[in-house]
């Protein structure tokens, strides 16, 4: 089955060239040119994936990231801006993208994450569920609750906490972790995006639990605290 994309970007050059890059028999791909034409198909059709370019007309990427996580939170969203401030790239995650590319930006770098994500998510698929004091998680279902809640995480924030929880006696890296989710291995890994994932984590398990399920390992990584 096809996986569906939505690449949104202002310049259509730039949309064309993405577009490009898919090999059709594998990807089925909309375009659109502005935000509220996104926010059109947003709330007509399901996407896998999409590209979201920040400075759109009528309604910001930052935006549309927002309204993503409202309406299809299963979407793994990547913004490509040539907004490069790290201030600009944190509040990209905060409001629920998953990745960050800055332009210029290599399409063949853009097509490798595409296809790692993927990759890596059909690899993680399993029948499998985990209890951890008050928490649970099923994998066949993609769901986490906290005593019977359920958690909206965004694909990046699933993959994460399913590797951690998955493996209970492990410190991770942050550079592991990135390979883990991403493969990767193209040049330097954003830190701070695991960093600002695992807060994200944090945060959303803290509305409905006291108990802290990420320990940080200073200087080391992230490991679950199974007390």
């Amino acid at each position: 089955m096809k996986k569906k994309l939505l690449v949104i970007e202002d310049e259509k050059a730039i949309a064309d060239l993405i577009v490009q890059r898919f090999d059709t028999s594998l990807y089925d791909v909309d375009i659109s040119t502005d935000g509220n034409e996104a926010l059109a198909k947003l709330r007509t059709d399901k996407y896998d994936l999409a590209t979201i370019d920040i400075m759109l007309p009528h309604v910001d990427g930052l935006t549309l990231c927002k309204k993503f996580r409202e309406f299809s939170p299963q979407t793994f969203l990547i913004i490509v801006s040539a907004l490069d401030e790290e201030e600009t790239k944190l509040k990209g995650y905060a409001y629920g993208a998953d990745d960050y590319i800055t332009k210029p930006f290599s399409t063949k770098e853009l097509l490798a994450k595409v296809e790692s994500y993927f990759r890596r998510e059909n690899i993680l698929i399993s029948q499998k569920s985990i209890n951890l004091q008050n928490l649970s998680l099923d994998d066949a279902k993609k769901e986490i609750k906290i005593n019977g809640r359920g958690l909206a995480f965004t694909p990046s924030e699933y993959l994460l906490f399913f590797t951690l929880i998955n493996n209970p006696k492990k410190l991770f890296s942050r550079e592991e972790l990135s390979y883990l989710i991403y493969e990767n291995n193209l040049g330097e890994i954003d830190s701070r995006g695991i960093d600002s994932h695992i807060s994200h984590i944090r945060k959303k398990i803290k509305k409905f639990d006291t108990v802290e399920y990420i320990k940080t390992v200073h200087g080391q990584g992230y490991i679950i605290n199974e007390h």
